[in-house]
């Protein structure tokens, strides 16, 4: 009796191993989803024949569907958590403007899968790295109507307006890194029918992004209010506009001769330089993009490219590419930006996106709405430095002649 006991034991230790063996196989496999990247429409930010002013550091991918063809749907995604500083989905109902959205901290990985974007692991996160390379960081996400409850115990759902004529889902990668598809492949895209659960195939998505006549009178109209050599910047409307439910704009509108030289300064917030620092960051993340009127987007900097200087502020010039007028800025510490495109309305739009506070002294959320139309004085007195002081960006026109002078007393 006293022999058998050691085989025993250790037959007892090989069975368990064997059975949490058999448990991990199943707890690690994924949900499964019979999907395709085929529907997604791409849109990258630097691609300059973009519409609706895109970030030159952010690529979008799209999927449009006409409600009115396809009632009764639903969408299952499956992808793998992206090398970005940031990503989402946004839904937009018919008007394109978002009515729900998931980033990446809110979002839960598949089981063994891991959220790289959480310093504290979310439910479902392994601290095993053998299952995190096998599932490659997976997560899985529902879009369904809002009258729907079937899918609200599904760790990842979001939620479209009933009765809409159309809805856009829309997917973003903020600063990716590896490629343009932030080194991992798109997510699969299943859209399936609501009662029957089987596979819908629907159109393909293209070229959505195309501004309308009325947006474009909307903001031709406000060149006008460019009043004098002082730049002011303002709350950016983004009605219609596909808007990021997380992202603050302030804006402002340029009028341009050759001789123009624009210098524009601003104080940038924190921004994180690792994703441990994501949610005690002041900002996630910051941009300065410069584009038309026609809405087409040509260049931009954002918040690792800038040059901050030992008071914290940014300063950009803005000109005609010349070897004098680049040669000072760059002396001087400042980024210097060609107006490369002939092109004499010229539009700058400034990004905050997840802002740590909305009461913070740098958050654009202070910063109200102008109505030019109704009232012409808010050209005056919704300057967004009114609101956030240095936080806004502001700036001044000069010529060329002035600008290599004395940066035409910008600096007094």
């Amino acid at each position: 009796m006293k022999n058998s006991f050691p085989f025993i034991s250790a037959l007892l230790v090989l069975l368990l191993i064997s059975c949490n063996s058999r448990n991990k196989i199943t707890e690690c496999t994924p949900s499964t989803i019979n999907g395709t990247t085929t529907y997604w429409d791409e849109y990258l930010g630097h691609d300059e024949t973009v519409d609706f002013w895109p970030d030159k550091y952010v690529n979008y991918w799209a999927v449009e569907v006409d409600k009115k063809k396809f009632p009764n749907i639903g969408f299952k995604i499956q992808g793998e958590f992206p090398n970005a500083r940031y990503f989402s989905y946004n839904v937009y109902k018919t008007d394109r403007n978002s009515t729900a959205s998931l980033f990446d901290t809110q979002i839960k990985p598949e089981v063994c899968s891991t959220n790289p974007f959480k310093s504290v692991p979310l439910e479902n996160s392994t601290d095993n790295k053998q299952d995190a390379k096998i599932n490659k960081n997976l997560y899985t996400l529902f879009v369904v109507p809002e009258s729907n409850s079937e899918f609200d115990s599904e760790d990842n759902v979001l939620k479209f307006k009933d009765k809409e004529d159309k809805i856009t889902l829309v997917l973003r990668y903020y600063a990716p890194e590896e490629n343009d598809q932030a080194g991992v492949p798109l997510p699969t895209l299943e859209v399936f029918d609501l009662d029957t659960k089987e596979p819908v195939t629907i159109p393909a998505t293209n070229n959505i992004l195309t501004v309308t006549p009325q947006t474009l009178a909307r903001i031709n109209v406000a060149y006008a209010f460019q009043i004098d050599s002082k730049v002011r910047f303002y709350r950016g409307d983004a009605t219609g506009l596909y808007p990021n439910n997380d992202n603050q704009y302030v804006r402002t509108f340029l009028n341009y001769n050759n001789d123009d030289v624009y210098m524009i300064r601003w104080k940038s917030p924190k921004v994180p330089t690792s994703k441990e620092e994501y949610e005690g960051a002041e900002v996630r993340y910051t941009s300065m993009n410069f584009g038309d009127n026609l809405t087409k987007n040509f260049d931009g900097i954002y918040d690792r490219e800038y040059n901050v200087d030992t008071n914290g502020f940014v300063t950009l010039v803005l000109a005609a590419e010349n070897s004098k007028l680049r040669k000072k800025a760059e002396d001087a510490g400042y980024t210097f930006m060609p107006w490369s495109k002939k092109v004499k309305k010229g539009y700058l739009v400034y990004r905050h996106l997840l802002p740590l506070k909305t009461d913070a002294p740098y958050s654009i959320n202070k910063v109200p709405l102008p109505d030019f139309a109704n009232n012409p004085s808010h050209v005056i007195t919704h300057d967004a430095k009114n609101y956030i002081g240095d936080y806004a960006p502001y700036g001044q026109r000069m010529t060329q002649a002035e600008y290599l002078a004395n940066f035409g007393g910008f600096n007094n």
